[in-house]
């Protein structure tokens, strides 16, 4: 069956639940994926916690992490028991690949509106550089004002750590949600867009009571395909 997507519909409605439904309802479940918070991956945490309350869960706590891999390994660990991984993220292969996960929901959102950010009241100058995260980067020449010469993109690890940089005084502008841009303090000097994103829910087959051989792993302890 194929449905529409709707925006602005209930976030339930728009959720394939590959394996949630297996889920012990009694637990209460650790979600993890990208922070810190203000990012699109923290809005799409509670859109799963929003949809895991409704079907009657006991709790579901998000935990934000550095990075998707870290996410990972604490899924990995027993640390977390769901990991929300953006389909853009260029490593989502990995999830996919590794033995020791499973797919265990996929859902459209879109993101917060993402821009071009800085501090209220600064000058930036017409050659600017301009900090984000490596997924969203094609939008820094859509969104960027054509006031400024662009000099230079930055990377940093998430929407809200581009905030952050530009809070430091380290880069004068930076491609954010609006989340991380009110976290921080900062004003959008462009015009805004969010995102329309599949995220990719995944969990450890023994939770789903499914015994899968061990899969080798490496020195360091983490699976092969991280």
């Amino acid at each position: 069956m194929i449905s529409q997507y709707r925006p602005g519909a209930p976030d339930d409605q728009e959720m394939t639940d590959v394996a949630l439904f297996r889920l012990p309802v009694t637990a209460s479940l650790r979600i993890s994926s990208l922070g810190p918070t203000g990012t699109s991956s923290e809005q799409a945490c509670r859109t799963l916690r929003g949809h895991l309350l409704r079907r009657g869960q006991e709790g579901a706590e998000i935990d934000l992490c550095d990075e998707y891999e870290e996410a990972g390994e604490k899924l990995l660990s027993g640390a977390s028991d769901l990991v929300v991984v953006a389909n853009a993220y260029s490593g989502v292969e990995r999830f996919y690949m590794d033995p020791a996960l499973c797919l265990a929901a996929v859902f459209v959102k879109d993101t917060p509106h993402y821009g071009i950010a800085g501090l209220p009241g600064s000058d930036p100058g017409r050659k600017a550089a301009v900090v984000t995260h490596p997924a969203p980067r094609a939008l820094v020449e859509e969104l960027l004002p054509e006031r400024f010469d662009l000099t230079e993109i930055v990377f940093a690890s998430s929407t809200s750590a581009a905030a952050e940089t530009v809070v430091r005084g380290e880069v004068p502008l930076a491609l954010t949600t609006a989340p991380a841009a009110r976290l921080h303090g900062l004003e959008f000097l462009s015009r805004t867009r969010p995102i329309r994103m599949v995220w990719s829910v995944f969990t450890r087959p023994g939770l789903l009571g499914e015994d899968r051989p061990a899969p080798r792993r490496a020195h360091t302890a983490r699976s092969l395909t991280w």
